[in-house]
This record gives C-alpha cells, structure tokens and sequence, in this order.
C-alpha cells in the first residue's frame, strides 16, 4: 500500500513540474511534455506493478510446489491428507534404501517436503530384505511390493493403493526433478 502510495506522489510531483516548464514554454510543446512525462511515468509504475506481480507469483508457485504432491494424491486417489503424506513417505524411504546417497540427495532437494514425508512414514520392514537373501538378489521387485504394501496397511491403505501411488509419485519426480532422476528413482523402485 505504501509503494502505490510512494508511486501516486512520485506521478502527482513529475505532473507539477511538467505544467511548470509547460508554462513557460509555448503550449504545443507543453503538451507533449506532459505527454512524454505521463507516458514514462505510466511505464515506470507499470514496471514496477508487473514486478511486484511477478514476486507474488513466485511465492505462490513456492506454496503449491510444497503441498502439490500431496494435493495431487488426495484428490486423484481419494485418500486423506496423512494417508498421501504417509504413502509418499514410504515410496521415497523405499527408493533412500536402494539409491545412491548423492543422487538421492539430488532428489530431496528437488521435492518440497521430502522431510515431512519421510518423517510421516511408517517404519520400513525387512521384508524386502528377507525375501532377497532367499532369491540371492540385492533388490528385488516382489520385495520392494511386499515393503510398500506393509507400509500402506499401517496408514489403513490397501496393499493395491501402491500401484496407484507409484505412477503419480513418479510423474511428479519427474516433472520436479527432470528425467535422470526420475530415471534413477524408478530404478530403485524396482528389481535391477
């Protein structure tokens, strides 16, 4: 309110010194001072509008990039706010467990929130390494599912609910944190 304010001072003063030099001056070119005055005044009010829209837009982009995921979920899945934060938690602890440190670094810097969904998460079984020390494998996909599915009956999800997750989780990271990364939290998703 005190930039509009500053700015309509800024415009009322430049008027009063453009009808002073207009007064002295004949009236053709008084107005064309006026005019020119006007003009750049209309511009640098503009200006400066179109830059405080664009601060604003950044910070409500910042707020919806921080709750999207989440939103996303809820509304596509019909599952409750917990229940979203919760499930993403326990896709993002599955792809922690089998990632590189540094490229998953990477991903939670690039997802708003990763904290709080790793922090909302039920606790991880061994599962997934139970059924790989019986196959001989390091990761594996049936272990992964078994994982997932654990987790999701603590949030009082069905078991079938990882499938649905997955996708959009996946869509996301990739849309937040570009192809490679997505690229490698699917791979941690599943068996290599």
């Amino acid at each position: 309110m005190r930039r509009i304010i500053y700015n309509q001072l800024i415009v009322l003063m430049i008027l009063i010194l453009i009808i002073g030099c207009a007064a002295n001056s004949n009236t053709n070119n008084a107005l064309n001072t006026a005019d020119r005055g006007l003009s750049s005044t209309e511009g640098v009010t503009q200006s400066g509008t179109q830059i405080l829209g664009a601060g604003t837009a950044t910070a409500s982009t910042t707020g919806i990039n921080q709750i999207g995921l989440v939103d996303i979920l809820v509304h596509r899945l019909s599952v409750s706010p917990q229940q979203a934060l919760g499930g993403a938690g326990a896709i993002f602890q599955l792809a922690q467990a089998n990632m590189n440190p540094q490229a998953f670094a990477i991903l939670s810097k690039s997802i708003p929130g990763m904290k709080s969904m790793l922090n909302a998460a039920p606790a991880m079984s061994n599962l997934s390494g139970d059924l790989s020390a019986l196959t001989g494998e390091k990761n594996n996909t049936l272990g992964n599912v078994t994982t997932l599915a654990t987790s999701f009956k603590q949030l009082n999800l069905s078991p079938d609910m990882v499938d649905q997750f997955i996708p959009i989780v996946t869509n996301y990271v990739s849309k937040t944190s570009g192809q490679v990364t997505a690229d490698l939290f699917r791979s941690a998703l599943i068996a290599r």
